[in-house]
């Protein structure tokens, strides 16, 4: 079976798209970590998926956190195309400064494991959510594989939670049969006109979070009207850290896109499990 090229498509918007150049870029990030970490101790992260320049200080610390793995992404759709739980697979993911395969064999054991995700390439044909996570992966760690999954927010209630839990679930039992994988949830946290209102909702979302409470997590996104992009990604990896066992929860860095762009202000967090 031919396998499908995945082209880049934020390099040169969201992060830069010569080699050389992006090298020097994740190199000063991963420099300027300043949290101690736990480094070969994070089994799942969370990780923001913002431009490089707004998000990728903190994105760093989430991979410092880390030893050399293949990685299981949660991503969050940002399109309206695509089914719910949309798996990419037969793919090569390509970036400026190499390429990762995605593995066929773990794909078709989510599918079986969790029928409602769905093998569905086009949502992730232009998606960024994963792809901003990769030049850092191929960086740091070099040949690795990767399992692509984007998520399309539904409403925050119980049935999309437990469709969460049902995924994550699933993921968390390939990841103690397989060994060598590690889970990374890509998304922002909240979006508002203000640093305030944005920092004081992702510290009622952040507490959650840090409970391993996929429930609260989401009546906290509902109760503060929460505009952000990726609360289902993050669900997700929540009930799968769960289920995996992971007691303890880190927040390593946060930081809102305040002092870096007029209007719109979105917060960042990374977060380890372990």
């Amino acid at each position: 079976m031919a396998v499908f090229l995945r082209p880049p498509a934020a390099a040169g918007t969201f992060y830069e798209i010569d080699p050389s150049l992006l090298r020097k870029q994740i190199d000063f990030y991963f420099r300027n970590v300043v949290t101690k970490t736990r480094k070969g101790d994070s089994l799942a992260s969370l990780a923001p998926h913002s431009p490089y320049t707004h998000s990728g200080q903190v994105a760093a610390h989430s991979f410092a956190s880390m030893n050399k793995s293949n990685f299981i992404i949660i991503g969050s759709n940002h399109s309206p195309y695509g089914a719910d739980f949309a798996l990419m697979k037969n793919s090569l993911w390509k970036t400026p400064i190499g390429e990762t395969l995605v593995d066929d064999s773990l794909a078709n054991k989510l599918l079986k494991e969790a029928p409602m995700v769905e093998f569905d390439a086009i949502p992730h044909e232009d998606e960024f959510s994963i792809e901003v996570q990769l030049p850092f992966i191929l960086h740091r760690f070099g040949d690795t594989k990767i399992l692509p999954i984007l998520v399309k927010n539904q409403l925050p209630d119980g049935i999309f939670l437990d469709t969460c839990r049902t995924v994550g679930t699933a993921i968390s039992k390939l990841m103690k049969k397989e060994s060598g994988w590690k889970l990374v949830g890509s998304s922002d946290l909240s979006k508002s006109m203000s640093d305030v209102t944005t920092e004081g909702t992702d510290k009622k979302l952040l507490k959650k979070i840090e409970k391993l409470d996929a429930k609260g997590f989401f009546d906290a996104v509902r109760r503060s009207g929460a505009n952000m992009c990726g609360y289902g990604a993050i669900a997700t990896t929540l009930c799968a850290a769960k289920e995996l066992g992971l007691k303890n929860v880190k927040v390593l860095k946060y930081a809102t896109s305040a002092e870096l762009a007029e209007g719109e202000v979105t917060g960042y967090a990374s977060v380890i499990f372990y």
